[in-house]
């Protein structure tokens, strides 16, 4: 089971914060050129949208600038509200949000220091307002403060659950869309993921049919990160072996208290390594599967802030596979040293 305690926790606050395809049992993504090189069958392309004018243009980006003030004020009044007494005329005046969530982050560490009654009502806002700050109606700005205390893959997979809504596109520049386990693209792992995503899924009621999957080449950013993992690299080394023998085994990527260090614990949680083979180069090629969800036996109110978000339906279920090639000067030497 992939266990989320998820992302939205520095303190609080702050925490708040894409040749032919040919199929076989060897290599099941058809490894046959360069992967960048791949065109996945059954991978569909949105229609392009009509030019807008400029008047168009103009009136929507008023309203969304109008809309994202809104918010802002919203927040600013959320974190002023736990300040409480301690808000000065200035904080109400000129602070902006980053400077107020400093404040509460040092009342809040103030009030740890004692068992007064204050500190967990505070800790209750800071829940609150941390949860709703990455997974409600604070996101478009919740996300930015998330990038400041987190790594790169545990925002951008959060901000993948968010649809349309998604903040920073370039995440998945390099990643091909899946329309669902039933896509010819991953024909080869249709029972596999069938099961998975039936069992990781099951207390959601959701129609696994349409729960989307993406498959992060190679070369992609987070695929390129995950193989230079240094937790991820001594998975590889205890279990290299196993690995090209065939076998799939799975993988916890740990949890510290440097939040960036952990930024695979919180993007990816628990994971399985499935498809190992060497290449006609010597590289090790590797997948790994996960699923994007939150354990109902998790009942960290951050898990349950985010499992709620998703029942709701603001954040969307969905399965991705990272694709890693390990050099073979590289991989050789795993476990001589």
């Amino acid at each position: 089971m992939i266990i989320r305690y998820h992302l939205f926790s520095t303190f609080y606050l702050s925490q708040k914060i894409k040749g032919e395809t040919v199929f076989n049992n060897k290599n099941p993504w058809n490894k046959k050129e360069e992967d960048e090189n791949f065109i996945f069958k059954g991978l569909t392309q949105k229609p392009k949208e009509e030019a807008k004018s400029p008047a168009e243009i103009l009136y929507q980006n008023s309203n969304e600038e109008k809309n994202r003030q809104n918010k802002n004020n919203e927040y600013k009044n959320e974190l002023l509200s736990m300040l409480g007494n301690n808000a000065t005329a200035a904080d109400v005046l000129y602070s902006d949000n980053t400077e107020l969530e400093n404040k509460v982050k040092n009342l809040n560490s103030k009030n740890n220091s004692n068992n007064s009654k204050p500190k967990e009502s505070l800790r209750n806002k800071a829940v609150k307002t941390t949860a709703e700050a990455m997974l409600g109606k604070y996101y478009d700005i919740g996300y930015f403060f998330a990038g400041k205390a987190f790594g790169p893959d545990t925002t951008g997979m959060v901000d993948l659950a968010h649809g349309d809504k998604m903040q920073n596109r370039d995440y998945i520049k390099d990643v091909i869309h899946i329309k669902n386990y039933n896509d010819p693209s991953v024909a080869s792992d249709k029972k596999y993921l069938s099961d998975k995503i039936s069992s990781q899924f099951k207390d959601y009621n959701f129609d696994i049919n349409k729960i989307k999957g993406y498959f992060f080449k190679n070369n992609s950013e987070p695929s390129q990160r995950m193989a230079k993992d240094e937790d991820f690299k001594k998975v590889i080394k205890e279990n290299k072996e196993n690995i090209l023998n065939g076998k799939d085994i799975s993988i916890a990527f740990p949890r510290y208290s440097d939040y960036k260090k952990s930024n695979f614990h919180y993007a990816l949680g628990h994971a399985d390594i499935r498809n190992g083979y060497i290449d006609k180069e010597g590289n090790l090629r590797i997948k790994v599967y996960d699923t994007y969800d939150f354990n109902k036996e998790n009942t960290s109110p951050l898990n349950q802030a985010g499992r709620d978000s998703m029942i709701k339906g603001e954040l969307k279920p969905y399965f991705s596979i990272h694709d890693i090639m390990i050099p073979k000067k590289t991989w050789m030497n795993y476990g001589n040293n």
